[in-house]
């Protein structure tokens, strides 16, 4: 082969390698692995979320057997259970009977009724999440009272009854008749056999009005905790749309966040942070939608239930905008803080926004101390409220549960009686109940 000819080979040899490159570098796709959407700002959450049915809870379940037999029971896993099991009703064929009902405390307590009290009106639209129903169209209203109607059955459906006492309405509804017959013989037939029930003797009131209360005194203890403070720079982040122009002054009594207009307080002696956003000042009036769902929601956004013990929704006032939940505690006795707050989450709603923040800047934390005590019986606690010369037709509801003071890193859970009297909770302490006892003595 002559040299002129291998210099043709070689030739085409490179212009075929450099056509074969020029194919693959066209041809060539990389294979990239698929990268995630990355979130550019971290969520902030600070204690876990909850769904509703953990905050909108009934707080009471009464029994009623006959005239001179009712029991009852706070005990949350009892009422964990109900709730469980009506929640799986098919609630159906809602009709306003308000019209029928002469008198409501009768039509409540009549024997063969189980009782489920809220701590004050829920919205229905809203309840719906938590039970099951499949009506798509149900009158607009609010209950406080669940009444199971466990004698009146007929053949293929059994009644349930949502009451509102405030307003004095009744919806009944109706649900398959075996769900009925089981939750006869599988909650309300041994009750009063259970020791998580105890026995309650009726107390008439004004306007045909009817208080449960125990019959026996309460065993309880005296507890004493250590208080895990928050984190307030998590709170600052949360509540603040623009954490990054917020401004941190601190004052004597704690600490100061502030953008301008909003304000976040956090008080060392008051043992309580606050947030307040004067632009949303809630004194216009305006018509407030899902205030219920609005208030959780938020608390949501931020983790903001903080405590190992339960808040549960208290109260709603749709008029001035307001929403508040309590701390109970696992045996479901509630737990009040008189004028502090630290036992309460109160939110308070703009027309657009959130206006007002306020709750404690601490959580519960490890046991330390505990004690025996005992609680004076309903009876005993009537008969001091007539000494005193109370005004009983005022007297709204009568429930043992605990105050919460905190002194420096230390929480203490003291017993009592409280009395909800022109709509205000008050304490009646063990010394006001003896002392009046043994005045009548004297």
């Amino acid at each position: 082969m002559t040299y002129e000819n291998i210099k043709s080979l070689i030739l085409v040899i490179l212009v075929g390698f450099s056509v074969l490159l020029t194919w693959s570098i066209w041809t060539y796709q990389p294979n990239y692995e698929i990268m995630e959407k990355a979130k550019t700002v971290q969520e902030v959450e600070i204690s876990a979320k909850k769904e509703a049915k953990e905050i909108i809870k009934p707080d009471r379940i009464y029994y009623h057997y006959d005239k001179d037999r009712h029991y009852g029971t706070i005990d949350p896993n009892e009422i964990e259970k109900v709730m469980a099991e009506i929640s799986r009703w098919n609630f159906s064929d809602f009709v306003n009977i308000s019209s029928q009902i002469k008198n409501y405390s009768s039509f409540i307590h009549n024997p063969g009724n189980a009782v489920i009290l809220f701590p004050d009106s829920i919205p229905f639209e809203f309840f719906r999440t938590i039970i099951n129903t499949k009506e798509k169209k149900i009158p607009e209203f609010s209950f406080d009272r669940i009444v199971i109607n466990l004698e009146e059955v007929q053949k293929d459906h059994g009644f349930v009854y949502f009451v509102s006492t405030e307003n004095e309405e009744v919806y009944r509804s109706h649900v398959p008749a075996s769900f009925v017959h089981n939750f006869k013989n599988s909650f309300f037939k041994n009750a009063e056999y259970s020791l998580n029930f105890a026995k309650y003797f009726p107390y008439k009131i004004a306007n045909d009005r009817v208080l449960f209360l125990p019959v026996e005194e309460t065993k309880m203890q005296r507890y004493q905790y250590l208080s895990t403070p928050l984190d307030s720079e998590k709170f600052m982040n949360a509540l603040f749309k623009n954490p990054s122009v917020v401004q941190k002054n601190d004052p004597t009594s704690g600490e100061e966040y502030t953008n301008g207009s909003s304000i976040m307080r956090v008080n060392y002696d008051e043992s309580t942070l606050s947030y307040i956003n004067p632009v949303e000042n809630n004194e216009s009036s305006f018509i407030s939608n899902n205030l219920l769902k609005r208030s959780i929601d938020f608390i949501n956004e931020h983790g903001g239930w903080t405590d190992d013990y339960n808040y549960q929704f208290v109260s709603m006032d749709e008029l001035d905008h307001q929403v508040l939940f309590r701390l109970y505690d696992d045996k479901g006795y509630p737990i009040f803080s008189e004028g502090s707050g630290i036992s309460e989450i109160s939110l308070t709603w703009g027309p657009n926004e959130i206006y007002k923040y306020l709750r404690g800047n601490f959580s519960i934390g490890l046991e330390m101390e505990a004690s025996d005590t005992t609680l004076s019986s309903g009876e005993e606690v009537i008969q001091f409220l007539e000494s005193e010369g109370y005004n009983m037709d005022n007297v709204e509801d009568l429930v043992v549960g605990y105050t919460m003071e905190k002194n420096a890193r230390i929480i203490y859970l003291e017993p009592s009686w409280y009395y909800r009297y022109n709509h205000t909770w008050n304490k009646l302490s063990m010394d006001d109940i003896e002392g009046g006892q043994n005045r009548g003595l004297e």
